[in-house]
C-alpha cells in the first residue's frame, strides 16, 4: 500500500512546492513593481469578493472597476450636464455599452451638428441599459432620440443584479434590478439592496448589511455562486486560484445556457419583448422618438438578439438598427482583437443611424422652429404650460 501512496504523495508534495515558489515569486515581483502581467493573470482567479477587496485596497490598480457605471452616479453626471446643454431639443441619447458609444461617436464625427449624450456601463446587460433610461426621464426634452442598446452577449445578464456575477474575470461591482414580467403589460423591478460604490465599501463595516446583500444576491441573482463568492481560502493559493477561474468559468456557462434555453426559470424573451415595448412606450409618451440599437456578437453561442425582439418591434413599429443586417457576426474580420468592432464597421453603422434619423421623424430644426414660434404666442409673464 504504501508503494501507491508513494507516488500521489510525491505529486502533491511537488504540486505544494511549486506553489509556494510562485507565491513567492508573486509577493517578490509586486513589492518590487515588476511581472504585472503574471499577477493579473493570477489575480483573474481569485474569488469575486477577492478581487472587489483588492480593487478597494488599491485603487491605482489597473483594470480596476470598483467605481465604474454606479447607476446614481451617472445620472447625477447626466443631471448636470442636461442643466448646462443647450435647451433646444434634438439631442440623441443612448444607453447602453461601449459599442453604442462607438457607433454614435462615429455618427457625430460624420455630422458635428449631431448632439449626443452618452450613457452606459461595461458590457451593460439589457435591464441596465433600461434601468438608466428610466431613471433619467428628467434629463430628456420632447423631440430628442432616445437609443436603447442590446447587446447579444449580455442577453444573460438580464437575470442578474451585478456584473460581478457572470463577469468573473472583471467583475464589476456596479448594480442594476432585475426586471420580470408583471402580468399586466408591464414590467416589475427588483431594486438590488446596494446602488452604490460608497455602501459597497461600507459593507466591510457591517456585517448585517454585508449578509442581507448577499442573501438576495442568492436569491435573486441567477449567476450567483459560492464558486465564484466562496471558499476564500482558496485566494491563498495562485494554482487554486487557476482551479476556481476555470470552475467559475464554467459554471458561470452552464448557467448562460440555461437563461439562453429558458431552462432556468427567468423568462428572458417575454422580458426582453416588454421592455423594448416599454421603452418604446415611455420614449413616444414623452415626446421622443425610440430606436433599438441591436448588436449581434461574434459568438455563435450568443442568441439571435434582432429574432427575439422582431415581433414586438414590427406590432409596435419601433425603428430599429440590427448589426447583422449591416456586417455578418460570423466574419472575424468585422472585429477587433478586443471583441468590438473595428472603427471601419463602425462608420458602416453610423451611415446607416443618420440615415434612419430622418425616416422616424427627426428634425431638430424644425422642432426648434416649432418651439420658437410657441414661445412667442405666449403673452409676456404667461408661464410656459
Amino acid at each position: 500500500m504504501k508503494q501507491y501512496l508513494a507516488v500521489p504523495a510525491m505529486v502533491l508534495a511537488f504540486l505544494a512546492l511549486m506553489d509556494l515558489a510562485v507565491a513567492a515569486t508573486l509577493k517578490l515581483s509586486g513589492d518590487h513593481g515588476a511581472l504585472p502581467s503574471l499577477q493579473r493573470y493570477f489575480d483573474y482567479g481569485r474569488s469575486v469578493p477577492g478581487k472587489l477587496d483588492q480593487w478597494i485596497e488599491n485603487p491605482d490598480l489597473p483594470e480596476n472597476l470598483f467605481d465604474v457605471a454606479w447607476i446614481p452616479d451617472t445620472i447625477a453626471q447626466s443631471e448636470r450636464l442636461f442643466a448646462a446643454e443647450d435647451p433646444a431639443p434634438g439631442t440623441l441619447r443612448g444607453y447602453g455599452m461601449s459599442f453604442l458609444a462607438q457607433m454614435m461617436r462615429a455618427a457625430a464625427e460624420q455630422d458635428p451638428a449631431l448632439r449626443i449624450d452618452l450613457h452606459g456601463g461595461p458590457a451593460a446587460p439589457p435591464n441596465f441599459a433600461y434601468a438608466l433610461f428610466l431613471k433619467d426621464r428628467p434629463n430628456r426634452r420632447s423631440g430628442d432620440v432616445a437609443v436603447l442598446a442590446i447587446l447579444s452577449s449580455s442577453l444573460p445578464g438580464m437575470a442578474a443584479l451585478s456584473n460581478r456575477s457572470w463577469s468573473f474575470e472583471q467583475p464589476a461591482p456596479t448594480t442594476y434590478p432585475v426586471f420580470w414580467p408583471d402580468g399586466k403589460g408591464g414590467l416589475r423591478p427588483v431594486e438590488p439592496l446596494v446602488t452604490s460604490a460608497a455602501q459597497e465599501r461600507g459593507l466591510r463595516h457591517d456585517p448585517e448589511a454585508a449578509t442581507a446583500w448577499q442573501r438576495q444576491l442568492a436569491q435573486e441573482d441567477a449567476f450567483y455562486s459560492q464558486v465564484s463568492f466562496g471558499y476564500s481560502f482558496l485566494d491563498q493559493s495562485p494554482l487554486l486560484r487557476l482551479v476556481r477561474r476555470s470552475w467559475a468559468m464554467q459554471t458561470i456557462a452552464s448557467r448562460e445556457a440555461g437563461i439562453l434555453n429558458e431552462e432556468a426559470g427567468y423568462p428572458l424573451t417575454a422580458s426582453l419583448q416588454t421592455m423594448v415595448a416599454e421603452f418604446a412606450r415611455i420614449a413616444r409618451e414623452d415626446g421622443q422618438l425610440p430606436v433599438v440599437y441591436l448588436i449581434q456578437g461574434r459568438d455563435p453561442a450568443d442568441a439571435d438578439v434582432l429574432r427575439m425582439v422582431q415581433p414586438v418591434l414590427d406590432e409596435q413599429r419601433i425603428p430599429y438598427l440590427a448589426t447583422k443586417d449591416l456586417a455578418d457576426p460570423r466574419d472575424p474580420t468585422n472585429f477587433g482583437g478586443d471583441g468590438h468592432f473595428k472603427d471601419s464597421m463602425n462608420r458602416i453603422f453610423a451611415e446607416a443611424f443618420r440615415r434612419l434619423l430622418p425616416t422616424i421623424g427627426w428634425n431638430p430644426e424644425r422642432t426648434q422652429e416649432q418651439d420658437r414660434r410657441k414661445a412667442a404666442s405666449i403673452p409676456e409673464g404667461r408661464p410656459l404650460q
